[in-house]
């Protein structure tokens, strides 16, 4: 198995298996490292938590919803890109989440290209602003 650079490691919570496994496969074969989990809470007392250079995070979930989630990182790991995805959101969740810091909104179902293009502008530009993360 060959070894993924940490900049390629990401995180993808989303409370739904066949959201998780379908998108963890794309992105494993886009060359990322993907670890998944089915809800917030499991992901934030990880290790993962500490290490991902990218979170794909569902806005709706039970207990702590993705913007729930955004706030506690904002204070926590400042500068880590998110990636938010919804079934069910609308152009003034999309503001919402852009606003508070979010890289993108990507609306279900997704697209698999989109989704890889995103995240890997998400990543350019932190290891522009940041070289020393690289």
């Amino acid at each position: 198995m060959r070894e993924v650079p940490a900049n390629r490691k990401l995180v993808l919570v989303d409370d739904d298996a066949g959201v998780r496994k379908a998108l963890s496969r794309l992105l494993v074969a886009a060359g990322f490292e993907v670890e998944s989990f089915a809800d917030a809470e499991s992901y934030l007392t990880s290790v993962t938590a500490r290490s991902a250079a990218c979170l794909v995070l569902d806005v709706r979930m039970p207990v702590l919803d993705g913007f729930e989630v955004q706030a506690l990182l904002a204070r926590t790991r400042p500068g880590l890109p998110i990636v938010f995805i919804t079934g069910h959101g609308d152009e003034q969740l999309r503001a919402q989440a852009l606003q508070a810091g979010a890289v993108e909104v990507l609306f279900k179902p997704i697209d698999g290209a989109l989704l890889v293009e995103t995240i890997e502008k998400a990543l350019a530009s932190r290891a522009a602003n940041r070289p020393e993360a690289v």
